[in-house]
């Protein structure tokens, strides 16, 4: 057997040499450089291995193990320029109407911010997103908090910039916080996602991660009071991050997707040919991967912010249940965490939408000691 795997060493290496071409294809089709680790896939000597073929190859050495979390932690997030790209067309014009009600419920508040269409870079593309600025005098404004703004699952179809978070970004705003809603790569004025379903999963913490670098590098954000405020798949990517970073990021999750991968994605998933065709991604992944170097289930040790959960009993995508689980988890390691169940409430919160928004921003402003 050793003589067998010596010669097919051999043959791979001269017919390297002979085509010039440097590069050789995995068993998935994708390009591995042998300058790079993926060279290692042919390495036989550990425990951690599957088999394919007659050749044995080493798990989480291939193209995603990038964004595992124990790399993504070693990651240098990288902060750059954001830039004004124009106007919120569609928030914009949707704003009266929202101003309406307040003022037919006795609110009677009225926009005291300035709102803009940005864009920022990532690994190399740009994803576009929404600011709001408090109308605050420079010298004001200076070293104010911010809250980045993760969105829930969107549509790619009738999708706008600002898309399932400009609301409560607004109303952070009106309370003097600086907003920061993202898009994502393939939404908004944003870069294309990758091809593969589970890469364009694993790209969206890292987006966030540079965000957040480059939100600190704003004249009028305290790059300390940072916070975070997420929806549905945006609370898994929210706990993706607080774990990844470590850091003291006051974070809010309304009905968040607190189910660990990859469950929470094959329990969403019915037997339709799109269905079919994720539980074979996954089926192919975890024989290369192990998937529990991509799930917030095991790093719930090294969250180290707050957290505030909303989760109503009527909604029908995300459970009480576990809400309830993921606070116990985090309090055995003795973490901060609160959980606010709203009887009757739906998966946006409708229902108890006012009273939601009050304790968030009281909690932020309790935690960013405003």
């Amino acid at each position: 057997m050793k003589k067998i795997f010596l010669i097919i060493i051999i043959l791979l290496i001269f017919g390297l040499v002979g085509v010039g071409i440097g590069k050789v294809y995995d068993n998935k089709n994708n390009w591995l450089s042998p300058k790079g680790s993926s060279w290692e896939l042919f390495k036989t000597n550990d425990e951690n291995k599957v088999e394919t073929g007659d050749i044995k190859i080493e798990k989480n050495i291939g193209y995603l193990a990038q964004y595992n979390f124990e790399n993504l932690r070693k990651r240098e997030n990288k902060g750059s320029i954001i830039k004004d790209v124009g106007k919120v067309l569609v928030v914009e014009e949707a704003r009266p109407t929202v101003i309406e009600k307040y003022k037919e419920e006795g609110i009677l508040k009225e926009n005291n911010f300035t709102s803009k269409a940005i864009s920022f870079e990532s690994n190399g593309k740009k994803i576009s997103g929404m600011i709001n600025l408090p109308a605050d005098s420079p010298a004001v404004l200076a070293g104010r908090p911010a809250i980045i703004m993760i969105r829930g699952f969107a549509e790619s179809e009738g999708y706008f910039v600002g898309s399932g978070s400009w609301k409560v970004a607004d109303e952070l705003a009106r309370n003097g916080f600086v907003t920061i809603s993202l898009d994502f790569l393939g939404f908004g004025l944003s870069d294309d996602e990758s091809k593969d379903i589970l890469e364009a999963r694993f790209e969206k913490p890292v987006g966030v991660l540079d965000l957040i670098e480059s939100v600190k590098k704003l004249k009028y954000v305290d790059p300390d009071r940072i916070g975070i405020w997420a929806h549905s798949n945006g609370g898994q990517i929210a706990v993706s991050v607080l774990e990844i970073t470590g850091k003291n990021y006051p974070t809010v999750l309304w009905a968040p997707m607190t189910n660990p991968f990859p469950m929470s994605i094959l329990e969403t998933m019915d037997d339709s040919e799109g269905g079919l065709i994720v539980k074979k991604r996954i089926e192919d992944f975890e024989k290369e991967y192990d998937s529990e170097l991509y799930s917030i289930y095991n790093y719930y040790n090294w969250i180290e912010a707050p957290i505030l959960i909303h989760q109503g009993t009527s909604d029908v995508w995300c459970q009480v249940k576990w809400q309830e689980n993921f606070k116990k988890q985090l309090e055995k390691y003795n973490k901060e965490v609160y959980l606010d169940i709203r009887e009757g409430s739906d998966h946006n919160l409708k229902e108890s939408w006012n009273e939601v928004i009050k304790m968030d921003i009281e909690f932020y402003k309790n935690k960013m000691k405003i």
